[in-house]
Protein backbone atom coordinates (compact mmCIF):
# COMPACT_ATOMS: atom_id res chain seq x y z
CA UNK A 1 0.00 0.00 0.00
CA UNK A 2 1.15 3.39 -0.87
CA UNK A 3 0.10 6.50 1.22
CA UNK A 4 1.63 9.66 0.04
CA UNK A 5 5.11 9.45 -0.49
CA UNK A 6 5.43 6.76 1.73
CA UNK A 7 4.92 2.48 1.05
CA UNK A 8 3.78 0.62 3.71
CA UNK A 9 3.99 -3.67 3.83
CA UNK A 10 4.06 -6.38 6.05
CA UNK A 11 7.55 -8.59 5.69
CA UNK A 12 6.51 -11.46 5.12
CA UNK A 13 9.55 -14.34 7.41
CA UNK A 14 10.09 -11.32 10.52
CA UNK A 15 6.00 -10.40 10.25
CA UNK A 16 7.15 -6.53 10.88
CA UNK A 17 5.60 -3.64 9.75
CA UNK A 18 7.20 -1.42 7.79
CA UNK A 19 7.14 1.89 5.78
CA UNK A 20 9.23 2.70 3.21
CA UNK A 21 9.47 6.91 2.71
CA UNK A 22 10.18 7.43 -1.49
CA UNK A 23 13.69 7.77 -2.84
CA UNK A 24 16.15 11.35 -2.50
CA UNK A 25 18.77 12.25 -4.82
CA UNK A 26 21.26 11.14 -2.16
CA UNK A 27 19.80 7.21 -2.39
CA UNK A 28 20.04 7.53 -6.12
CA UNK A 29 23.62 8.54 -6.12
CA UNK A 30 24.87 5.55 -4.11
CA UNK A 31 22.92 3.22 -6.46
CA UNK A 32 24.64 5.10 -9.22
CA UNK A 33 28.04 5.07 -7.40
CA UNK A 34 27.54 1.65 -6.13
CA UNK A 35 30.43 -0.96 -7.15
CA UNK A 36 28.37 -3.80 -7.38
CA UNK A 37 24.55 -4.69 -7.14
CA UNK A 38 24.74 -6.67 -4.29
CA UNK A 39 23.85 -7.45 -0.54
CA UNK A 40 25.67 -4.80 1.04
CA UNK A 41 23.83 -2.15 -1.23
CA UNK A 42 21.09 -3.05 -0.32
CA UNK A 43 21.37 -2.85 3.02
CA UNK A 44 22.94 0.32 3.27
CA UNK A 45 19.79 1.56 0.47
CA UNK A 46 17.22 -0.06 3.29
CA UNK A 47 19.05 1.80 6.22
CA UNK A 48 17.99 5.29 5.05
CA UNK A 49 14.51 4.09 3.39
CA UNK A 50 12.54 2.02 6.26
CA UNK A 51 11.02 2.36 9.54
CA UNK A 52 9.09 -0.27 11.25
CA UNK A 53 5.18 1.00 11.82
CA UNK A 54 6.35 2.22 15.32
CA UNK A 55 9.03 4.47 13.46
CA UNK A 56 11.77 2.44 14.98
CA UNK A 57 14.78 2.05 13.01
CA UNK A 58 14.79 -1.36 11.47
CA UNK A 59 18.27 -3.65 11.71
CA UNK A 60 18.54 -4.54 8.49
CA UNK A 61 21.61 -6.90 8.41
CA UNK A 62 19.52 -8.89 11.26
CA UNK A 63 16.09 -9.94 9.36
CA UNK A 64 16.08 -12.63 6.56
CA UNK A 65 17.05 -12.41 3.26
CA UNK A 66 13.50 -13.37 1.90
CA UNK A 67 12.51 -10.56 3.66
CA UNK A 68 15.53 -7.96 2.35
CA UNK A 69 14.53 -8.93 -0.74
CA UNK A 70 10.81 -8.39 -0.51
CA UNK A 71 11.33 -5.12 0.74
CA UNK A 72 13.71 -4.41 -2.40
CA UNK A 73 11.20 -5.55 -4.63
CA UNK A 74 8.35 -3.44 -2.78
CA UNK A 75 10.84 -0.54 -3.60
CA UNK A 76 11.27 -1.02 -7.41
CA UNK A 77 7.05 -1.49 -7.19
CA UNK A 78 6.67 2.06 -5.81
CA UNK A 79 8.83 3.59 -8.00
CA UNK A 80 8.78 1.90 -11.03
CA UNK A 81 5.46 -0.04 -10.90
CA UNK A 82 3.98 -3.55 -10.47
CA UNK A 83 4.72 -5.16 -14.07
CA UNK A 84 8.42 -7.16 -14.63
CA UNK A 85 8.64 -7.34 -18.62
CA UNK A 86 11.63 -8.72 -20.38
CA UNK A 87 12.47 -9.98 -23.71
CA UNK A 88 14.75 -12.85 -24.51
CA UNK A 89 15.37 -15.30 -27.17
CA UNK A 90 14.34 -18.37 -27.88
CA UNK A 91 17.45 -20.55 -28.32
CA UNK A 92 15.77 -23.40 -30.68
CA UNK A 93 17.56 -24.25 -33.24
CA UNK A 94 16.01 -22.38 -36.80
CA UNK A 95 14.65 -20.26 -34.50
CA UNK A 96 15.53 -17.36 -32.48
CA UNK A 97 12.07 -15.90 -32.06
CA UNK A 98 11.86 -12.64 -29.48
CA UNK A 99 9.67 -13.85 -26.48
CA UNK A 100 8.07 -11.62 -23.75
CA UNK A 101 8.38 -12.64 -20.28
CA UNK A 102 6.15 -10.83 -17.80
CA UNK A 103 4.61 -10.94 -14.42
CA UNK A 104 2.85 -8.64 -11.48
CA UNK A 105 5.47 -8.39 -8.50
CA UNK A 106 2.34 -8.20 -6.39
CA UNK A 107 1.36 -11.88 -8.13
CA UNK A 108 4.60 -13.34 -7.76
CA UNK A 109 4.64 -12.40 -4.19
CA UNK A 110 1.76 -13.76 -3.03
CA UNK A 111 2.92 -17.06 -5.14
CA UNK A 112 6.40 -16.84 -2.62
CA UNK A 113 4.21 -16.25 0.61
CA UNK A 114 5.93 -18.45 3.33
CA UNK A 115 4.49 -21.52 5.26
CA UNK A 116 5.29 -23.43 8.37
CA UNK A 117 5.12 -27.20 7.14
CA UNK A 118 3.83 -29.63 9.53
CA UNK A 119 6.68 -31.15 11.96
CA UNK A 120 8.53 -27.85 12.64
CA UNK A 121 8.65 -26.33 16.31
CA UNK A 122 10.03 -23.06 17.32
CA UNK A 123 13.38 -23.64 19.39
CA UNK A 124 14.58 -22.32 22.31
CA UNK A 125 16.65 -19.67 20.75
CA UNK A 126 14.69 -16.90 19.13
CA UNK A 127 14.94 -17.07 15.12
CA UNK A 128 15.83 -21.02 15.29
CA UNK A 129 13.14 -23.48 14.55
CA UNK A 130 13.64 -27.44 14.73
CA UNK A 131 12.66 -30.47 13.25
CA UNK A 132 10.24 -32.24 15.72
CA UNK A 133 12.18 -35.28 16.12
CA UNK A 134 15.14 -33.29 16.89
CA UNK A 135 16.89 -34.41 13.76
CA UNK A 136 18.57 -30.79 13.40
CA UNK A 137 17.93 -27.36 13.89
CA UNK A 138 18.11 -24.07 11.60
CA UNK A 139 17.56 -20.56 10.79
CA UNK A 140 17.06 -18.07 7.81
CA UNK A 141 20.20 -16.53 6.89
CA UNK A 142 19.78 -12.83 7.60
CA UNK A 143 21.31 -10.47 5.22
CA UNK A 144 24.92 -9.89 7.40
CA UNK A 145 25.01 -13.52 7.26
CA UNK A 146 25.52 -13.64 3.26
CA UNK A 147 27.76 -10.50 3.48
CA UNK A 148 30.00 -12.59 5.18
CA UNK A 149 29.16 -15.79 3.82
CA UNK A 150 30.15 -13.95 0.29
CA UNK A 151 34.05 -12.69 1.28
CA UNK A 152 35.00 -16.69 1.83
CA UNK A 153 35.83 -19.24 -0.63
CA UNK A 154 32.55 -21.28 0.56
CA UNK A 155 29.66 -18.89 0.61
CA UNK A 156 27.13 -22.16 0.46
CA UNK A 157 29.50 -24.04 3.30
CA UNK A 158 29.91 -20.51 5.55
CA UNK A 159 26.18 -20.35 5.37
CA UNK A 160 24.94 -24.20 6.25
CA UNK A 161 27.92 -23.72 9.49
CA UNK A 162 26.00 -20.70 10.44
CA UNK A 163 22.56 -21.40 9.91
CA UNK A 164 22.20 -25.29 10.54
CA UNK A 165 22.26 -27.41 13.75
CA UNK A 166 24.26 -29.75 14.46
CA UNK A 167 27.33 -28.56 13.42
CA UNK A 168 28.39 -31.15 10.00
CA UNK A 169 25.10 -31.42 9.48
CA UNK A 170 24.61 -33.77 6.40
CA UNK A 171 22.33 -36.36 4.70
CA UNK A 172 18.93 -36.91 5.21
CA UNK A 173 18.50 -33.91 8.45
CA UNK A 174 20.18 -31.68 6.08
CA UNK A 175 17.82 -31.99 3.15
CA UNK A 176 14.74 -31.89 5.50
CA UNK A 177 16.21 -28.98 7.45
CA UNK A 178 16.78 -27.13 3.58
CA UNK A 179 12.94 -27.87 2.82
CA UNK A 180 11.82 -26.87 5.94
CA UNK A 181 13.66 -23.32 5.43
CA UNK A 182 12.29 -23.42 1.32
CA UNK A 183 8.98 -23.20 2.13
CA UNK A 184 8.77 -20.94 5.64
CA UNK A 185 11.68 -18.02 3.67
CA UNK A 186 11.12 -18.91 0.51
CA UNK A 187 13.91 -17.56 -2.37
CA UNK A 188 12.47 -15.06 -4.45
CA UNK A 189 15.41 -15.59 -7.43
CA UNK A 190 14.58 -18.72 -9.03
CA UNK A 191 14.63 -20.04 -12.50
CA UNK A 192 11.37 -18.61 -14.71
CA UNK A 193 9.56 -20.76 -17.96
CA UNK A 194 8.05 -19.21 -20.87
CA UNK A 195 6.74 -21.09 -24.09
CA UNK A 196 7.69 -19.25 -27.32
CA UNK A 197 4.93 -18.80 -29.51
CA UNK A 198 6.86 -19.40 -32.53
CA UNK A 199 8.07 -23.52 -32.21
CA UNK A 200 6.91 -24.30 -28.92
CA UNK A 201 9.44 -24.74 -27.57
CA UNK A 202 10.14 -24.17 -23.37
CA UNK A 203 12.81 -21.50 -22.69
CA UNK A 204 14.30 -20.56 -18.96
CA UNK A 205 15.46 -17.93 -17.61
CA UNK A 206 17.09 -16.93 -14.09
CA UNK A 207 15.06 -14.20 -12.20
CA UNK A 208 17.41 -12.59 -9.74
CA UNK A 209 15.36 -11.02 -7.53
CA UNK A 210 17.73 -8.78 -5.76
CA UNK A 211 19.96 -7.52 -8.82
CA UNK A 212 16.86 -6.62 -10.93
CA UNK A 213 15.54 -4.53 -7.87
CA UNK A 214 18.75 -2.48 -7.59
CA UNK A 215 19.63 -2.34 -11.20
CA UNK A 216 15.87 -1.00 -12.42
CA UNK A 217 16.17 1.57 -9.49
CA UNK A 218 19.79 2.56 -10.52
CA UNK A 219 18.89 3.06 -14.18
CA UNK A 220 15.74 5.44 -12.73
CA UNK A 221 18.59 7.01 -10.75
CA UNK A 222 20.32 7.92 -13.73
CA UNK A 223 18.26 11.37 -14.55
CA UNK A 224 19.64 12.77 -10.75
CA UNK A 225 22.33 15.20 -12.48
CA UNK A 226 20.61 16.28 -15.06
CA UNK A 227 17.74 17.67 -12.55
CA UNK A 228 20.19 18.77 -9.98
CA UNK A 229 22.12 20.61 -12.92
CA UNK A 230 18.97 22.37 -14.04
CA UNK A 231 17.39 23.25 -10.97
CA UNK A 232 20.93 24.53 -9.49
CA UNK A 233 21.47 26.72 -12.75
CA UNK A 234 17.85 27.85 -12.38
CA UNK A 235 16.62 28.47 -8.93
CA UNK A 236 20.49 28.62 -7.42
CA UNK A 237 19.91 25.87 -4.79
CA UNK A 238 22.71 24.08 -3.19
CA UNK A 239 23.32 20.79 -4.29
CA UNK A 240 22.62 19.32 -0.78
CA UNK A 241 19.34 21.05 -0.82
CA UNK A 242 18.48 19.38 -4.01
CA UNK A 243 19.54 16.26 -3.35
CA UNK A 244 17.68 16.44 0.20
CA UNK A 245 14.17 16.82 -2.06
CA UNK A 246 11.70 13.53 -2.78
CA UNK A 247 12.64 12.67 -6.14
CA UNK A 248 9.16 13.00 -7.08
CA UNK A 249 9.06 16.29 -5.96
CA UNK A 250 12.69 16.92 -7.73
CA UNK A 251 11.66 15.81 -10.96
CA UNK A 252 8.39 17.66 -11.06
CA UNK A 253 10.15 20.71 -10.55
CA UNK A 254 12.83 19.65 -13.08
CA UNK A 255 10.19 18.47 -15.92
CA UNK A 256 8.28 22.21 -15.52
CA UNK A 257 11.90 24.13 -16.08
CA UNK A 258 12.37 21.89 -19.13
CA UNK A 259 8.92 22.49 -20.29
CA UNK A 260 9.28 26.19 -19.81
CA UNK A 261 12.78 26.01 -22.21
CA UNK A 262 10.55 23.94 -24.57
CA UNK A 263 7.86 26.30 -24.72
CA UNK A 264 10.21 29.80 -24.67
Amino acid sequence: MTVGSMTSFRLPVSGREIRLRGLSGREELLLIDALALDMALALELLAGLAEDAGAADVDWPSLPVADIDVALLRLRQANCGDLVRSDVVCPAPNCGEPIEVSFSLEAYLAHHSPRRPRNIEADADPMWFRLSDGAASFRAPTGADLVAATTGRDPQGALETTCFRPAGLRGVGLKRALTALAAMAPALSEELSARCPACGSTVVVFFDARGFALRELRNQASFVYADAHLLARHYHWPEAEILALPRDRRVRYAEMLRHEVRGA
